[in-house]
């Protein structure tokens, strides 16, 4: 122990105390919103936020609402940008909207101010083929349910029904988790355990989610219901429960919880016990409504998904970045799916992903150092015609030296037929030429260089260091060698593999995550041409492989765990691959 002495030291002591609980930085919720009749700087501090013309106020939302303030949360979702703008692809191609009502068809033109809205959600209209897809885990860009927990729940949890989706995408959230609900409700909904109440009171709370809870309405029907909390003074215990300092507001209503529920008949243990699961349930938790209106925007995505995947995953790259897989992982799903992948091409891409017919062409955006801008520049240049030479792209575009390298070693010029480097070679003329006064039709006295073809290895490299993406092959294929040499395990294989048995299996880094909730542990999201494998990473683990977890291709030892459909492994050692360059 060491002991400090003298006067500065203890002044910092008895100062430090009274530091605990003030904030310790400025954030702004890019969606809060304060509303009020008179002007706010009559009610509120104010000041000036980074964004010119934008102002904050100097409260908290805490405080804000302890003064009777007006405030609300706005949700922006890139989903519903993009959910609308695959609809908008499919009207485009077809000259008519999709029509839900009519399985995976467009409705008649008369109808084409439909939406999705109309997808009939009740279970006695749910589309099976819709679940179908869900169950089997393919949810890769569908709200919601893409992230690798969800991934590796809905196997076992097997929605069928839209009511399942909504219990499905609330499980898990920070408050079911720590609550240790997750897997009482699996077992109970594929009938491992019977479904119990801890007491009586608590079945008509908890009846709709098999006796435990998962939205924070549940937390209000236990407090009324179990210990006679009024409907304000139970709100009150669910706003305590998620508090930033929930130990203190929480801890002034457990004794009157405990009481009210002794005055209904319940012991003192069960209403303690009861008690607990609420405090660890406190943390982040969903409101049924809530939950409910994202479910909306899951089917609505999955639907998609399953009937227009071109136009979904095209209106996903469209919206990048968003959900939790990069460009490549995007497009090596919609490949699965049997939709043919287009590259980047100056006479044919727009700015951002485009549909020709069942083809999803990249947009130029996807190009490292071209932008939006540059993008757009290239298409306006293109309004008068196809481009007759390097030098006629370069004088048109105005782009510079970088931007049109980029756009050739990303294979956008290969429609001409020339090879990457020849248009290389010929770049500074040809932007000399661009810039300069027009050039007379003579010979050039200097021998100009021929060169050959990349290959087909050469342009994968290229192309994934230029655009994160391939639409030829697979990222794997860099390192396809190493891995058979090895004696990697591809996805495919793994369903037929027992369980326990030791494994390796490698690829692209598509995700990693290591949530508050999970004590340390990390879960890595693995692709191989196949598909996505789950692989789970120990405390010790992962500490030991975050060196090797930098690299883009790794190699995971392990034991396969297989419960029912879902399958992942758990490592033991992470072994990076370094790519070879061309």
């Amino acid at each position: 122990m060491v002991r400090v002495s003298g006067k500065p030291f203890q002044h910092l002591l008895r100062i430090v105390p009274q530091l605990d609980g003030i904030p310790r930085h400025l954030g702004i919720h890019n969606g809060g919103m304060v509303l009020s009749g008179p002007p706010l700087y009559d009610l509120v501090p104010l000041e000036p936020a980074t964004m010119p013309g934008r102002v904050v106020t100097q409260w908290d939302k805490d405080g804000l609402e302890g003064a009777g303030m007006i405030k609300i949360d706005l949700l922006g979702l890139r989903m519903l940008s993009a959910i609308e703008d695959a609809v908008t692809i499919v009207e485009a191609q077809t000259g008519k909207r999709p029509d839900p009502s009519a399985g995976g068809s467009t409705s008649s033109p008369h109808r084409s101010g439909q939406s999705l809205d109309a997808l009939p959600l009740g279970d006695e209209n749910s589309d099976p083929e819709v679940y179908d897809m869900l169950c089997r885990g393919e949810t890769v860009g569908v709200f919601q349910v893409e992230s690798r927990a969800q991934a590796s729940l809905i196997p076992r949890f097997q929605p069928r029904s839209f009511a399942d989706l909504v219990i499905q995408i609330s499980l898990i959230r920070p408050g079911p988790i720590q609550a240790q609900m997750v897997r009482p409700y699996l077992r109970r909904r594929q009938g491992l355990e019977p479904v119990t109440y801890l007491h009586p009171l608590l079945e008509p709370a908890l009846a709709e989610t098999l006796g435990v809870i998962v939205f924070q309405e549940q937390v209000l029907k236990i407090a009324r219901d179990l210990a006679g909390f009024t409907p304000g003074r139970a709100e009150l215990l669910r706003r305590a429960l998620s508090h930033k300092r929930a130990a203190e507001q929480v801890a002034r209503f457990c004794e009157e919880f405990i009481a009210g529920a002794a005055a209904r008949g319940v012991a003192r243990p069960v209403a303690e016990r009861v008690f607990r699961q609420l405090q660890a349930f406190g943390s982040y938790a969903f409101p049924k409504s809530h939950a409910a209106a994202f479910a909306v925007l899951t089917y609505q995505s999955a639907w998609l998904r399953h009937y227009h995947p071109a136009a979904f995953f095209a209106a996903l790259l469209r919206n990048a970045p968003m959900g939790f897989y990069p460009p490549h992982v995007i497009v090596s799903e919609a490949r699965r799916c049997g939709v043919e992948i287009r590259p980047v091409d100056v006479e044919a891409s727009a700015p951002r992903a485009t549909v020709e017919g069942n083809a999803l062409r990249l947009g130029l955006v996807v190009v490292a150092g071209l932008g939006e801008t540059g993008g757009q520049s290239l298409v306006e240049a293109r309004r008068f015609g196809p481009f007759r030479s390097l030098a006629d792209f370069c004088r048109r575009t105005k782009l510079g030296r970088r931007a049109v390298e980029a756009l050739i070693w990303a294979g956008a010029f290969d429609g001409w037929g020339m090879p990457r480097r020849q248009l290389l070679w010929d770049l500074k003329a040809a932007l000399m030429a661009a810039n300069g006064p027009p050039a007379l039709a003579l010979p050039s006295p200097e021998e100009r260089p021929r060169f050959g073809f990349l290959s087909a290895r050469g342009r994968l490299w290229t192309e994934v260091a230029h655009t994160g993406v391939s639409a030829h092959e697979h990222l794997t294929a860099l390192v396809s060698d190493k891995l058979r040499r090895m004696g990697v395990t591809p996805s495919g294989a793994l369903p037929d593999l027992r369980d326990g048995c030791k494994v390796w299996v490698g690829g692209v880094v598509a995700s990693a995550q290591r949530p508050p909730t999970a004590k340390g542990t990390a879960f890595l999201a693995l692709e191989d041409e196949g598909g996505l494998i789950n692989v789970v990473l120990r405390p010790k683990v992962y500490e030991d492989s975050r060196k090797a977890l930098k690299s883009p291709f790794v190699v995971v030892e392990g034991r396969l765990q297989k419960r029912g459909q879902a399958i992942s492994v758990l490592a033991r050692r992470v072994v990076p691959l370094e790519v070879e360059a061309e």
